[in-house]
């Protein structure tokens, strides 16, 4: 009888471990980490991953002068997130600034798109450790109804600081600058046009002058 060798021992062991892998596997699904640091994108289809990095590239360009094409910085990505309806109560942008640094380290001021689904996956999982992907499946639906970059707020934030600058009679100049007097307030028609001095007062005499108080002339 030929000696038992390794190989042996590796065959009659086999079943045991075809038997306890099936179980690994079930855990890592459910603890959203089936070999995989962004976790398993099989549920997205072509068209929702090409919906979804068309959203990334209108957050990424919003009021982004140095947008290439495929970045996002993370104030984009809180944007995006608070829109969509992803930060409240669970994650919050504690939790993003901790998982965007995880995914391209503390130097880095911008996020690709391929790494951006990393980051979502580890933001599922800051979210819910237990279930992962199923919470990644809820945070990507939830990006998928809000694909463009809200402008409300900015617009009224720019119209108040233009009605503030135009209504600041401190800064008019010329005839306009007539029409106020030092507090601001308007002078009526005497802004508006040249009125007559009708009081008598001539430049110089003490009578009928009108910085003089009744009284001053005897003094």
């Amino acid at each position: 009888m030929a000696p038992y060798t390794a190989a042996d021992y590796a065959i009659a062991t086999t079943p045991l471990l075809f038997y306890a892998r099936p179980v690994e596997i079930i855990m890592a699904k459910q603890n959203g980490s089936a070999g995989s640091e962004s976790g398993d994108w099989g549920f997205l289809s072509d068209m929702d991953n090409k919906a979804l990095n068309e959203g990334f590239k209108n957050y990424g360009k919003f009021g982004d002068r140095n947008f290439t094409g495929n970045n996002m910085t993370l104030k984009n990505v809180d944007k995006w997130l608070k829109e969509a309806g992803v930060i409240g109560k669970t994650i919050t942008t504690t939790d993003t600034s901790i998982a965007f640094k995880q995914v391209v380290g503390n130097n880095e001021k911008v996020i690709t798109y391929e790494k951006f689904k990393t980051f979502l996956f580890k933001l599922a999982q800051r979210a819910n450790k237990d279930a992962g992907q199923d919470e990644l499946t809820k945070l990507v639906d939830k990006l998928q109804t809000k694909l463009e970059p809200s402008l409300s707020g900015t617009t009224s934030t720019v119209q108040a600081n233009v009605i503030d600058r135009l209504t600041d009679t401190s800064k008019y100049t010329g005839s306009s600058k007539e029409r106020f007097d030092a507090e601001g307030k308007g002078r009526g028609k005497e802004g508006r046009e040249d009125v007559p001095n009708k009081s008598g007062y001539v430049t110089g005499s003490k009578i009928g002058d009108p910085t003089k108080k009744p009284g001053d002339e005897k003094n």
